[in-house]
């Protein structure tokens, strides 16, 4: 059973300021991303409250602070993509849909962070040191690379939040809604299998986060059974006409590819060799394309219950911030099989 978790007690400017030794109209100088201050600041007196802001994990919300304390039904949605997805094509897009079903259902507003973006880059949860998420009650993370650095930050604060994807640190116990890539890679071999392939190649990123290690975990356990399974990590790039002689010379008849861009580098080399999928090799693609295309239907492939996935993210950062006390909540949903023509009886 899972240990509940004492709730952390957030730091106050008072708290930063005797850790810095100095005062706390000092720290509100520091922090306030207003111009015209009337408080200078030296350089040393600076460093010390931003290093004290660090060492107590204060963040730091001039809209929160300027709040009453209580619940204010407010849910905040914070992606750390660029742009944020507002094209229904889109692979984020349905998650917002979910999003958006989940606090209707239970009487929450959303709050889209969107004006925390350096200038180039990821957007950032503390842009400049500060978090504008206090004004929620709680907030959804999701994007593809998010930086756990951050997601520490804002864990220790106390501030309650979920992320869509499984994130695993071995020093903040979070909670996330995830996908079960494992089951559903597995699943895929099985059908590979039935439909007489005995030697299959897993091919993936050479970055390898929590949903990669997943869906590899899902390849390898069919490991020591009839068939033959080898795993590849390298750029979509390196796909070149001599990786695909060599795969095709070592009995390989089907490729998984970890990402749609595998897929698609894969099958333009097939056709470079006046090769055809599937008749030269099947391909079953592991992830949808982050862009959807007019042709994505007719590749076989898995899909993610990214609506149900977004709706139970805000079910569960709703009990998260009504019962503060219980122990961090974590749930993965089936992914579904499109059979699609790319991949062949042999």
């Amino acid at each position: 059973m899972t240990k509940s978790l004492k709730r952390v007690k957030r730091a106050t400017q008072s708290d930063v300021a005797a850790l810095a030794g100095v005062s706390t109209a000092v720290v509100s100088a520091v922090i306030s991303s207003k111009p015209g201050k009337t408080i200078r600041v030296g350089k040393d007196a600076e460093k010390r409250v931003r290093e004290a802001m660090e060492t107590l994990g204060y963040a730091p919300n001039v809209v929160a602070q300027s709040l009453a304390g209580g619940k204010r039904n407010i849910i905040g949605v914070f992606t750390y993509e660029a742009i944020f997805p507002s094209d229904s094509e889109n692979f984020f897009y349905p998650f917002l849909l979910g999003i958006e079903r989940g606090a209707m259902q239970l009487g929450q507003d959303l709050l889209l962070f969107t004006s925390s973006s350096f200038e180039r880059g990821p957007r950032s949860i503390f842009p400049n040191g500060a978090s504008r998420m206090g004004v929620a009650d709680g907030a959804i993370l999701l994007g593809e690379e998010p930086d756990k650095r951050e997601l520490k930050q804002l864990h220790d604060t106390g501030f309650p939040f979920v992320t869509i994807g499984r994130r695993d640190m071995p020093d903040a116990d979070l909670s996330w809604v995830a996908a079960d890539y494992t089951a559903a890679v597995s699943d895929v071999v099985d059908r590979c299998a039935r439909y007489g392939h005995r030697k299959l190649k897993f091919v993936g990123a050479p970055q390898v986060r929590e949903q990669n290690m997943d869906r590899e975990a899902g390849f390898l356990q069919k490991q020591g059974s009839s068939l033959t399974l080898a795993v590849e990590r390298l750029p979509a790039e390196d796909i070149d006409a001599d990786w695909l002689h060599k795969c095709l010379e070592d009995g390989n008849t089907v490729v998984l590819t970890e990402t749609f861009k595998h897929a698609v580098a894969l099958e333009r080399q097939v056709a470079a060799q006046n090769g055809t999928i599937p008749g030269t090799i099947s391909i079953v693609a592991l992830a949808a394309p982050l862009n959807r295309s007019a042709d994505v239907d007719r590749w076989t492939r898995i899909s993610v219950p990214r609506e149900e996935m977004g709706e139970l993210a805000v079910r569960n950062l709703i009990s998260r911030i009504r019962t503060p006390d219980q122990g961090p909540l974590k749930a993965t949903l089936p992914c579904g099989f499109v059979p699609g023509t790319t991949l062949r009886k042999i």
